[in-house]
């Protein structure tokens, strides 16, 4: 360990009583260190599950990189992260009789699946119970990140949560995490084929089912179920859920009613326990992201923040405000979505929305852009200054420069995405070109006001999420589904046509 690094923990350890900044607490991987090892661990100290990469790869090599640099690079831009070293290190065959020391397990070997988490305790230094991280926010979950800081006594450190049964509750954890992952993909195909079906056949269902199958995701995130029957659990509250709203919902305002709803629940959700949605079958994936919403759940809810805010308008533009208003904060908010591209996408696709709405010119446009733009950096703003903080508002407190970095990161890691696999690129690649035949051929038509306007709104948002978010192929298979159901829903019903519509 270099002076300065050792110049930087005598320094902390002066200035903070924290028990865990005392003093440098080594750390010592354990080879073949099994989750099960927590059980006796947890009397000496606080213990977690180490997530030891970011993307879907791992190795051995990556993350002790990761673990010594306190820094990690997602694994398809390379994986080694090159920043300096900040620890150090040392390999034993158990963990050390005494404390203060921080002990875990590493990947062994080659590239591997990055879907196993190891497991992590910090011995002595006044730690109890199951270990919390600012980045990850799920109690008993660690990044590798989290490590050095640790290690260091620096303020960004580990806590912990000093409850009974911690080793109990990681194999829930763990067997959670492991089961969501294993049903996520199947569960979104299901469902996107059901809405697309429902979108020939019940337009009405398809739009209202967007809203029904948030609501299942939130209501099995709440009842902690993470099963292989979530994918039953999803599809099936798709097609009954969205044919009995559309059924019972008779008016547009009761629709947009029913949106608001959805949109306050989640907020509601994340208010009072982040975690609901964080390990939701349609949550993060706990691999690089781990708390607010996930690249498929803000594609998700842009359906009912779209649809939500153009039949409000029928109550005048305050009541298009309040959903603008309402989905923003759920989005962008730090201790909410916490999805700085969410916001932006939001963002475009409401400018394009009222101002299409509006009949505005393009003076109106540029206006309107700059006002969203605000709106959604007063948000980050206000989250700085309440104290709240996530990638969002460390990206903006970096600068310009900083910022631009994080955008093109993202878009590389979109670029990689794709040419990950070949029916990769060609879903992809096909999903975008028929979106963009759809939305040209929307200019085309003579629709009313109201359909136009949210018809080009959702494919603008769709465009700027593919830019700014990094899963092409979830936003734009999710994208297609959406436009085709809110196309659907513009021709079949009526509800499009009111009296903001064009004569």
């Amino acid at each position: 360990m270099s002076g300065s690094v050792f110049a930087l923990a005598a320094l902390v350890a002066l200035t903070s009583a924290s028990p865990a900044a005392t003093a440098p607490v080594p750390v010592v991987v354990v080879p073949g260190l099994e989750l099960a090892d927590l059980e006796q661990l947890q009397a000496r100290g606080a213990v977690g599950l180490l997530v030891p990469a970011a993307g879907p790869r791992t190795s051995g090599a990556q993350a002790r990189a990761a673990l010594v640099r306190g820094e990690v690079r997602n694994s398809l831009r390379g994986g080694i992260p090159s920043g300096p070293v900040l620890i150090g290190l040392r390999t034993a065959a158990s963990p050390p009789e005494r404390g203060p020391a921080i002990v875990l397990g590493l990947p062994n070997g080659g590239e591997q699946a990055n879907n196993r988490r190891y497991p992590i305790a910090v011995l002595g230094a006044g730690y109890r119970g199951l270990l919390t991280s600012d980045s990850t926010r799920i109690p008993g979950l660690v990044s590798i990140v989290d490590v050095a800081p640790t290690a260091l006594g620096r303020s960004d450190r580990l806590g912990w949560d000093a409850r009974e049964g911690a080793g109990a509750h990681l194999r829930e954890l763990d067997s959670r995490v492991r089961e969501n992952g294993r049903a996520r993909i199947v569960g979104v195909w299901v469902t996107l084929l059901v809405l697309g079906g429902l979108a020939f056949l019940f337009p009405r269902a398809a739009v209202l089912g967007f809203g029904a199958v948030l609501a299942a995701n939130l209501a099995l995130g709440v009842a902690e179920v993470s099963a292989p029957v979530v994918v039953v659990a999803l599809a099936l509250a798709t097609v009954i859920g969205g044919s009995v709203l559309a059924h019972r919902l008779r008016t547009p305002a009761w629709v947009a009613a029913a949106f608001v709803v959805v949109l306050a629940a989640y907020l509601l959700a994340f208010a009072l326990d982040g975690s609901w949605l964080a390990l939701s079958p349609l949550g993060p994936s706990q691999n690089a992201r781990f708390y607010g919403l996930s690249n498929l759940l803000e594609t998700i809810l842009l359906v009912p923040a779209f649809a939500g805010a153009v039949l409000a308008k029928r109550l005048g533009w305050a009541g298009f405000a309040a959903v603008a208003g309402l989905s923003l904060v759920l989005v962008s908010g730090s201790r909410f979505g916490a999805d700085g591209g969410g916001a932006i996408v939001l963002a475009v696709g409401y400018v394009v929305l009222g101002v299409v709405l509006a009949g505005a010119s393009r003076r109106a446009v540029v206006l309107a852009a700059a006002v969203a733009g605000a709106l959604v950096l007063a948000l980050v703003g206000l989250d700085v200054l309440t104290g709240a903080s996530s990638h969002v508002t460390e990206s903006l407190a970096g600068g310009p420069e900083e910022l631009a970095g994080d955008l093109a990161g993202r878009v590389e890691l979109s670029v990689r995405r794709v040419l990950d696999a070949w029916y990769v690129a060609l879903i992809v690649i096909t999903a975008i070109l028929a979106l963009m035949l759809l939305a040209l051929r929307t200019l085309r038509r003579p629709l009313p006001r109201p359909a136009r306007a949210l018809l080009l709104s959702f494919a603008a948002a769709i465009g700027a999420s593919l830019i700014v978010n990094d899963s092409p192929l979830e936003v734009s298979v999710t994208g297609l589904v959406g436009f085709l159901s809110l196309a659907a829903y513009a021709r079949a019903e009526g509800e499009l046509a009111g009296p903001s519509s064009e004569p």
